[in-house]
């Protein structure tokens, strides 16, 4: 992961976007696809599956989704011969402490995705103070109950108190994403609103807005 994150420091005119966290199961895979699949509206994008269960790979395996995908070690060649607007990379759950330093240095936004409720918050914090000072992330909830449950909104809060930078935009939890990632498609229907919605925040975190 610290050589792909240096070797991307060389190629400065893309956005690179970077998930991770130290809990599994918190929709790493999931949104690194479909944010992916949104920034390839504005131009050619990579995603670079660097988790060892390779699921993003599997889920694009068809072919049928606008972006091309990749795994870390075969990322320096994509790159070369690629002319990539955007890159996505997916990490494995539980980076290292010096992982942690690579992946904010080598990336322009950090994106750290958490379910609501209390044990992925508590692994969210400790990503949050393990990051360098002046770390560009923000911190994504994900698998949001849908109302009346609260959830949602009282992990936003405890997040804004603590003063984590965070995207107003939940993602909700639906059936769909599990049909879409089967199917190796994209996400489609209500579910792709949380989304479209999303991207503006994402836009504006990266300093394009």
């Amino acid at each position: 992961m610290q050589c792909l994150h240096t070797a991307l420091l060389h190629y400065c005119n893309m956005a690179i976007i970077t998930f991770t966290q130290f809990k599994g199961g918190v929709s790493k895979t999931t949104s690194s696809v479909c944010l992916a699949t949104l920034l390839s509206d504005d131009g050619p994008t990579l995603l670079i599956d660097s988790d060892p269960n390779r699921s993003a790979t599997l889920w694009t395996r068809k072919g049928t989704l606008p972006f091309d995908c990749c795994t870390d070690s075969e990322a320096p060649k994509k790159l070369m011969k690629g002319s990539y607007a955007n890159v996505v990379i997916d990490t494995p759950a539980r980076p290292a402490q010096d992982e942690i330093q690579s992946l904010a240095d080598g990336c322009d936004l950090l994106i750290l995705p958490s379910t609501p409720d209390p044990l992925a918050l508590s692994a969210l914090g400790q990503v949050v103070r393990s990051l360098p000072d002046g770390t560009n992330y923000r911190c994504l909830l994900t698998i949001v109950p849908p109302a009346p449950q609260k959830d949602g909104d009282e992990a936003m809060a405890t997040l804004i108190k603590n003063g984590f930078p965070v995207f107003e935009r939940q993602i909700r939890r639906y059936k769909e994403y599990v049909k879409a990632a089967d199917e190796c498609r994209r996400v489609k229907g209500i579910p792709w609103r949380d989304w479209q919605a999303l991207k503006s925040e994402v836009l504006e975190a990266l300093g394009d807005e």
